[in-house]
């Protein structure tokens, strides 16, 4: 067992139905602070909660990882090892995120792509040369990205669900999970905790928030969306909180993963279309029941026009929040109601 030694109580105030708030902690899977909150009849009931959390997460960050290899089970990295040579024996988890990462390729027109791993490849190690060179910073060159594109096409993502097999067709192909994989987790992980009894819970990994019933005695959850300029001419940490009930709010945004050329900078939310970073928003918020939808969706969101955006944030039943680079807001109809800054409330 995942010993929880980051617990921590918050409240000894017992509630009326007799649960508690409780609040753990760790650093380490999908490389980012994750944070779980829920209410327990004991402080020994929640750490058995956090235990299967926690453990499920650092299973499927193991399993999605295209960065590492290990030697007891085959992963994302193996697959990409494989490319274009054979097909590679996974677990059902990585055929499940698979599939569902093809149904969001076809959902997005593309916007959100698995299989856009050597073009991603390339602006990662672009970003990671300014950042430890910044004089030196500059943008790869629209030939190289060209021919990193060449072969970036789920359609050659082969998935044998039978057999339980992925295989690459072509030598340069490699998936990157990274539009998909934390939303998927975190999803199953709040299930390993609600399948076991837990009803009201909290999970955020890093700034992904999926919520579970609602606190006891209260209709929801108050969540909140970060400020991207925050902590800029004394801006506020938040721009908005919002009411989630067994939802997921997924934030994209440029300003945590960015490098600058001159005075120009670059995110790491490369458009498919033009192999570029997206740069139409400074940050798009998504809400939705489902969290792997809510992650896919914050990112294809992020790159389509604010009218195309808002028309696949309709077809797939989902709220949205963005920002323009200007400060501007533009939300769906829906927003307004999960709201407490547009309804006054905050």
């Amino acid at each position: 067992m995942l010993c929880v030694l980051a617990a921590l109580l918050l409240s000894l105030t017992a509630c009326a139905s007799g649960y508690h708030r409780f609040q753990a902690q760790i650093i380490g899977p999908f490389d980012t602070i994750t944070v779980f909150i829920g209410y327990a009849e004991s402080q020994a009931a929640f750490d058995r909660y956090a235990n299967l959390v926690f453990e499920r997460l650092e299973e499927l960050h193991r399993l999605y990882d295209i960065f590492n290899d290990y030697e007891d089970f085959n992963n994302l990295y193996t697959i990409n090892a494989g490319a274009g040579i054979s097909p590679v024996g996974v677990s059902q988890e990585i055929i499940d995120m698979l599939i569902v990462a093809r149904e969001a390729y076809d959902f997005t027109g593309g916007r959100t792509n698995a299989a856009l791993g050597p073009v991603l490849s390339i602006w990662h190690e672009y970003r990671a040369q300014a950042l430890t060179y910044p004089e030196a910073a500059q943008i790869p060159s629209l030939s190289a990205l060209d021919g990193a594109a060449a072969n970036i096409s789920m359609t050659d993502v082969v998935i044998d669900a039978g057999n339980r097999t992925v295989f690459l067709r072509y030598q340069d192909m490699s998936l990157d999970v990274g539009s998909i994989a934390k939303g998927y987790a975190a999803g199953l992980a709040m299930a390993a905790a609600t399948e076991a009894g837990l009803q009201s819970a909290l999970l955020n990994i890093g700034g992904h928030v999926v919520t579970a019933g609602s606190p006891p005695g209260r209709e929801h959850w108050n969540v909140a969306i970060q400020n991207p300029n925050a902590g800029i001419d004394g801006a506020p940490p938040a721009v908005d909180v919002i009411n989630l009930t067994d939802a997921t709010v997924s934030i994209s945004g440029v300003h945590q993963r960015f490098y600058v050329v001159g005075e120009q900078t670059f995110g790491h939310i490369i458009d498919p279309d033009n192999l570029m970073p997206a740069d139409l928003f400074t940050q798009v918020a998504v809400i939705h029941p489902q969290s792997w939808l809510a992650d896919v969706l914050s990112t294809a969101l992020f790159i389509l026009p604010r009218e195309e955006g808002a028309e696949l944030a309709r077809a797939a039943g989902a709220e949205a929040l963005w920002i323009d680079p200007d400060g501007n807001w533009f939300y769906t109809p829906g927003y307004e109601a999960l709201s407490r800054e547009l309804r006054g409330l905050t």
